[in-house]
């Protein structure tokens, strides 16, 4: 079953002005790409009808016509109508056969190129993807598209960063997400240059290597460090003793295995269900948990910023009894008995507020009660 990852913005009219500056962004990377494959025979054509329209001006029965006026019959004849009888100037004349001959072969081929560079971008073809990678700045290149990779790439999208993808497998089940988002996506090994070339790693904020291969995570990293030297680096490994060395040795920013992800998770899913989430920083468990405030439990009464100093604790969310959810309250919110908080910081501190919310209410039931 297919991954999914929710995100709720805290501004929607952020979301959709970011959304809105993605898809004007696209279309002029479009734009400037026609210009870029046109723009030899735009010249071409646009020296044709000046020249043209410049020898009917001199040369032609009527002397009174305007340049833009004389440029238009010279268009006129590109397409084999007649603008005036045939005329009796020799340079005119060979005008009249010449003209329809080069204008007509400028304007099919240039209806041609047009017409592929559409199909490129309808399909992500490589072409259209290297155009849009190389008016990219400050962009991060994602390599692996798996479970890992697609959330990853969820994640960043719904934070409006620019993301260009390379997947070895063209069957890969993620592959219309990314499509049909609009995201520059490669098809084959990171570990070819080119690719990380096309994918314009000089200009990149960052690389996350998210493959199942641990070397190829590895060469790909050394790959995009030779050709960015400052560019960010974020490895993912299996092995967590080889992740910690190869992020001092080679000087990689972030090495992490999938086990030093998923080991936190797992514990704290084993101790009690109000624990909601965790992450390992400098050795230490921070967790999350969601606390119900009590009539005579400890916190009742106290603000953000006492509950701060005196356990040490941080209140990542408030839901007031009757009002609406508030992500990072103000220090000076004074909290109630009824509202439900979400509280961050050590486990041990954690079980400090505990044991003092068990002290306090000895008769509690349950834990995650204060």
């Amino acid at each position: 079953m297919r991954d999914t990852l929710r995100i709720e913005l805290l501004e929607t009219t952020y979301d959709r002005r970011s959304a809105w500056r993605w898809r004007l962004w696209r279309e002029w990377c479009f734009v400037r790409t026609v210009f870029h494959a046109l723009r030899y025979r735009l010249l071409v054509l646009f020296t044709l009808l000046i020249g043209g329209g410049l020898l009917f001006q001199h040369l032609g029965e009527d002397r009174s016509l305007s340049l833009v006026e004389a440029s238009y019959y010279t268009w006129a004849l590109v397409f084999g109508e007649a603008p005036q009888a045939f005329p009796d100037h020799p340079l005119l004349e060979l005008m009249f056969f010449i003209v329809p001959v080069i204008g007509l072969t400028i304007v099919l081929e240039g209806l041609i190129e047009l017409a592929l560079l559409v199909r490129d971008r309808r399909r992500s073809e490589r072409e259209w993807c290297k155009a849009m990678c190389k008016a990219m700045k400050d962009h991060v290149i994602l390599v692996g598209l798996g479970r890992l990779g697609y959330r990853t790439y969820t994640l960043l999208r719904k934070l409006g960063v620019p993301v260009v993808v390379i997947e070895n497998s063209p069957t890969n089940q993620f592959l219309e997400d990314v499509r049909s988002d609009g995201s520059p996506l490669f098809i084959g090994d990171g570990r070819r240059e080119t690719l990380l070339l096309d994918a314009n790693v000089a200009q990149a904020r960052s690389i996350v290597l998210a493959t199942t291969n641990d070397l190829a995570n590895l060469e790909i990293a050394l790959d995009a460090r030779k050709l960015s030297p400052h560019i960010r680096v974020v490895l993912r490994m299996f092995d967590q003793n080889m992740a910690d060395k190869i992020a001092g040795g080679f000087n990689i920013h972030l090495a992490i295995s999938q086990s030093a992800i998923s080991a936190p998770a797992f514990a704290i899913a084993a101790l009690e269900p109000e624990l909601i989430n965790s992450v390992v920083v400098e050795n230490k468990l921070i967790v999350m948990k969601r606390w119900t405030v009590q009539q005579d439990g400890p916190l009742a009464g106290l603000t953000v910023c006492e509950l701060m100093d005196r356990y040490e604790l941080s209140v990542i969310e408030l839901h007031p009894h009757q009002s609406a959810k508030r992500l990072f309250p103000p220090t000076s919110t004074r909290l109630a008995p009824g509202d439900q908080i979400i509280v961050q910081g050590t486990f041990e501190d954690l079980a400090k507020l505990r044991v003092a919310s068990t002290a306090a209410a000895p008769d509690a039931p349950a834990p995650g009660r204060s």
